[in-house]
């Protein structure tokens, strides 16, 4: 088996050397990719990966170029953050009597997001004020307080759109992953633990529930390997 990788910055492909990429639970992903390019790239950057058996690619990671430094003639590493990374910017938004649908098309038209809300009651429930001063990563944190939203969750896609909404509205509901013991290379002191890249496995998914595994909040993904860590169910 051959683990395929493709990586476009601004719809060019590159042939990626290297990679690392992060994907965190309600914390925008970054990545470093070394590639074959003779000059500095800047740029969205859409990163896809799959097994030779499967029959497409798996969209992994999409973020924009932060820096772009030489490491030889040839070769660039870049270092990158998700989509979702421009939620760290000072975002100030107030509104009178909003749903939180309302809230997140204010935060799409600031950042050029793309927010994924489910139809759901709380969705469309109002709310007497929303006011918030600071980034727009904070307002998110913020959400599911504000409109009662039982085990709120906002989730990066690969595809770079965010989900918000409770986990059990959310993709993952009812696709619980059960990874044979077998399959894990190495479990460390920290709990994390290392199998076979599995191209689907992000952040928010749960993982071997059933034997003391559960809510993936870290994916690190390097080589043919992933390294991932569960919140505890």
């Amino acid at each position: 088996m051959k683990l395929l990788k493709r990586l476009t910055v601004n719809g060019v492909e590159y042939p990626v050397v290297a990679e690392e990429v992060r994907l965190d639970l309600d914390r925008p992903g970054v990545a470093t990719f070394q590639v074959w390019a003779e000059e500095r790239l800047e740029g969205q950057v859409n990163f896809a990966l799959g097994w030779n058996m499967q029959s497409s690619l798996t969209q992994f990671f999409a973020g924009e170029v932060a820096t772009s430094t030489p490491v030889d003639a040839r070769q660039q590493k870049l270092f990158c953050r998700e989509l979702s990374a421009r939620l760290d910017k000072a975002s100030p938004v107030a509104l009178r009597h909003p749903t939180m649908r309302q809230v997140l098309a204010a935060y799409a038209e600031q950042t050029g997001l793309a927010f994924i809300v489910p139809d759901k009651p709380y969705a469309d429930t109002k709310v007497p004020a929303f006011n918030g001063f600071g980034s727009a990563y904070h307002a998110m944190q913020s959400l599911g307080d504000v409109f009662h939203i039982d085990d709120y969750v906002w989730l990066t896609q690969g595809n770079g759109k965010i989900f918000a909404g409770s986990w059990a509205d959310s993709r993952w509901k009812g696709r619980e992953v059960e990874i044979p013991q077998e399959m894990l290379k190495k479990i460390s002191a920290d709990g994390s633990r290392t199998i076979a890249a599995v191209p689907g496995l992000r952040p928010g998914c749960v993982v071997n529930a059933s034997s003391g595994g559960g809510r993936v909040e870290t994916v690190t993904l390097a080589g043919i390997h992933m390294r991932f860590k569960c919140k505890q169910s």
